[in-house]
């Protein structure tokens, strides 16, 4: 695209930012620190009440109890520098949170409430051992400065040099494969963490509010409608509500909705979802609330490239410690799940007659995820399987065909953005995120806005947006399950075993 200044965009003129997720809030804070006075904040979601909260309706990729912050991308160099200056601004938030009064916060706030919490990230490689090779890259291309954070758990060296470091052993071996003689390795990364997710989205909602510079219109009524146009410029948006707003500029950040409101990119994007669990843990069990707490137990994955639809392959995992609220979320990505159920709006320039919607109702999960996350629990984590399951979802996110986000002008478009494609990796980049997405606004070309750029689908690369309604991913292909399965085992193949 273009990269020649945009002359037509002042300090003064009329942006519309449509969602008011991650991508757009983070847009928002860093046009106002650019000196931007007049931006308006459209979302189908009734965030002043709900606060971000799925507990209480939300349903955006944005709205979860906490998301993961980790600076291991392999070779990635740009995501893994981007969150690595990422993490000082997640602990500057923290710090100014807990210096705001609570007079001026939100109800979903407090001054006591830590959005940031560096707990370590434990990304483990399966039954057989063996870094896999996007760990290995990760720790060939860390900074040599940040050696002495990463603690490889089948070296008795580097867990000694934890303990001495004051690292607990339950975070270098929070499910006991070492004191069963179980294979393991992994590195246990002290450097990431987790971050709350609504609240962290709650609190930037605030610090765009507090400026007095940003306009939100909130709730089912401004959903987006449609964009009117007038040659190559985006003249106005009409929303649900048969609303007309004019607009200099509107930029478009609705996560898994993008696809359908932008048809432009369905052959760069596709909504899918992630499978989520949430298990409360009671206060008769004082032990489990001990042992899950921040801590003592890390973030965890385990063997993310491991799954396979064929071979009945065992991976895609991770999981969090206990929130404020004592709820232990544990979830399955290894498989993205699609949707199609809404018609494609460009029908000549693709074999696809339809696109994946967020299918944002469903309190149940596909058999097949359960079936992964149970029979993980059974050998690592079996008194979760005591307890009744408080959240059974999946989460919808935005896959972009190589997992790079896409931010940059929408072809034959003068004054509209999209700013999509977290590929389920964009939360914890919310505080730095929007520089970036103002850069490519404003034209301003660097390595970032090349990344992100309006690119062609790859050739011969697989990402899973070739497979279409067609798919074994379908939702429309799953047996779909619950509490019942995850308590019993009932109507679960357990074909594999550790």
């Amino acid at each position: 695209m273009s990269r020649e200044p945009n002359l037509s965009l002042n300090h003064n003129s009329k942006i519309i930012i449509v969602g008011a997720g991650v991508f757009g809030l983070s847009t928002t804070l860093h046009l106002l620190k650019r000196g931007y006075t007049n931006i308006h904040l459209f979302d189908r979601q009734p965030f002043h009440s709900n606060h971000y909260a799925e507990s209480a309706g939300a349903d955006g990729a944005s709205c979860d109890i906490n998301k993961i912050v980790r600076a291991s991308y392999g070779g990635q160099y740009l995501y893994q520098d981007l969150a690595f200056k990422a993490m000082p601004e997640w602990q500057r938030w923290n710090e100014e949170l807990s210096a705001t009064p609570a007079s001026e916060l939100p109800d979903s706030l407090s001054q006591d409430l830590k959005l940031w919490h560096n707990v370590g990230f434990l990304r483990l490689s399966g039954g057989n051992g063996g870094l896999a090779q996007s760990e290995i890259d990760t720790q060939a291309n860390f900074p040599a400065s940040i050696k002495d954070t990463q603690y490889r758990t089948s070296d008795p060296q580097r867990r000694n040099d934890a303990l001495k470091a004051g690292t607990p052993s339950s975070k270098l071996d929070p499910f006991d494969r070492l004191s069963r003689d179980l294979p393991t390795d992994g590195i246990l990364d002290t450097t990431a963490g987790f971050v709350l997710a609504s609240h962290a989205c709650a609190w930037a909602l605030h610090l765009c509010q507090r400026s007095g510079h940003v306009t939100t219109h909130f709730g089912p009524s401004h959903a987006l409608k449609s964009l009117l146009k007038a040659g190559d410029r985006v003249t106005a948006i009409t929303t649900a509500a048969f609303e007309r707003h004019t607009a200099d500029f509107v930029l478009i950040a609705c996560g898994g909705w993008t696809p359908s409101l932008l048809p432009e990119t369905e052959q760069l994007l596709e909504t899918t979802a992630g499978s989520i669990l949430g298990i409360h843990i009671p206060g008769s069990r004082p032990d489990l609330r001990a042992r899950f707490s921040g801590d003592n137990f890390p973030v965890w994955s385990w063997d993310m490239g491991g799954f396979g639809s064929d071979s009945g392959g065992f991976g895609g995992i991770y999981g969090l410690p206990l929130t404020p609220d004592n709820v232990l979320k544990i979830a399955f990505r290894g498989a993205k799940w699609t949707s199609y159920t809404r018609p494609s709006q460009t029908p000549s320039s693709t074999d696809k007659t339809a696109i994946s919607y967020p299918e944002t109702s469903l309190d149940q999960i596909p058999a097949e995820a359960m079936r992964v996350l149970r029979t993980f629990c059974v050998t690592h984590l079996p008194d979760l399987l005591t307890l009744d399951l408080t959240t059974c979802r999946l989460c919808w996110y935005t896959d972009s065909v190589d997992n790079s986000f896409l931010i940059d002008y929408v072809p034959k478009h003068e004054n509209l953005v999209v700013a999509s494609g977290g590929s389920g990796h964009g939360f914890k980049f919310l505080p730095v995120l929007g520089e970036h997405v103002v850069d490519v606004m404003e034209r301003k070309e660097s390595a970032y806005t090349r990344l992100f750029a309006w690119r062609d689908v790859p050739k011969g690369k697989k990402n899973g947006l070739e497979e279409g309604p067609e798919g074994w991913r379908t939702l429309d292909k799953q047996a779909m399950v619950g509490n019942e399965a995850w308590r019993t085992g009932k109507g679960l193949e357990e074909k594999c075993k550790l």
